[in-house]
């Protein structure tokens, strides 16, 4: 009997992943990697930070990840919830696990061995492992070799505004980015902090890098270099700056390969 139970349970377990056909995803690196498997179709729902693939901005909004409301992803009636470390408030998620529903929580990937992991989870979860590690293959094969150090410096402004400029330092997806590409990360301090105006103006990088988001939310290339915290620097002033993708460049995505090889080609430019 307790044998015919626990096959009952294991039978139970196994199917739930392969019956959740209404799927809500709070988190980008999420959505972009259940879409590169394959399992887009069952996604009815993404949140704001899901810029990408095109197919998922165009499926109905549950808000920002890390303030996501009950009622409007029950709204959208799901059987699977899969949700990045960081979404909602504790007791929103106690409220979307009373329901019923299952809720899956992931840890954010600060590494490529983390977004190993994260594909492979998620490949689980989703009941499509073998489509999981075919993307995994596609994406070792797809990541270059480290481009040796080069003589060229950056900063990535995730903000530049009345009150300074915070950049992206160690343990950041840009400053990965950095060392794929041989470019010299000005930024020393580990995570998204503030930045010396007079220590940026001294170490004088050669050209910036800045998400979409952040550039175009002030108007544009032009009026992001004109900013009064990045007036003095040489870099701002002929707007030698590179326009990322704000998903891409900040989060741990399948589209990794593209956004090393992007910045590589604008290196390659302020190398001539």
């Amino acid at each position: 009997m307790r044998k015919l139970i626990f096959l009952m349970l294991i039978s139970m377990l196994s199917l739930q992943g392969v019956a959740a056909q209404r799927i809500v995803v709070a988190g980008g690196s999420i959505t972009d990697i259940v879409f590169a498997m394959g399992a887009g179709e069952k996604v009815v729902a993404v949140d704001t930070s899901s810029t990408s693939p095109a197919a998922a901005t165009k499926l109905p909004k549950v808000g920002y990840y890390r303030d996501l409301a009950a009622e409007g992803v029950l709204s959208q009636q799901p059987e699977l919830i899969l949700a990045l470390e960081g979404s909602g408030r504790p007791e929103v998620l106690t409220q979307l696990r009373s329901t019923g529903v299952q809720l899956n929580l992931y840890d954010k990937p600060t590494n490529i061995n983390e977004l190993f992991t994260l594909i492979a989870q998620l490949g689980r979860d989703l009941s499509q492992p073998s489509q999981a590690q075919r993307l995994i293959n596609r994406l070792k094969q797809a990541l270059p070799l480290k481009a040796p150090p080069s003589s060229l410096s950056a900063l990535f402004i995730l903000s530049a505004g009345d009150r300074g400029v915070t950049v992206a330092g160690p343990e950041t997806v840009p400053d990965l980015l950095f060392g794929y590409t041989g470019v010299r990360n000005l930024a020393t301090e580990p995570g998204y902090k503030p930045f010396n105006r007079e220590a940026m103006l001294v170490s004088s990088p050669d050209f910036l890098v800045a998400p979409s988001h952040v550039v175009y939310s002030l108007g544009g290339p032009e009026q992001f270099c004109q900013q009064s915290a990045l007036a003095l620097l040489p870099a701002a002033q002929q707007c030698r700056l590179l326009v990322m993708d704000s998903l891409m460049s900040m989060g741990m995505t399948t589209r990794l390969p593209e956004a090393i090889a992007q910045l590589a080609a604008y290196r390659e430019q302020s190398a001539l």
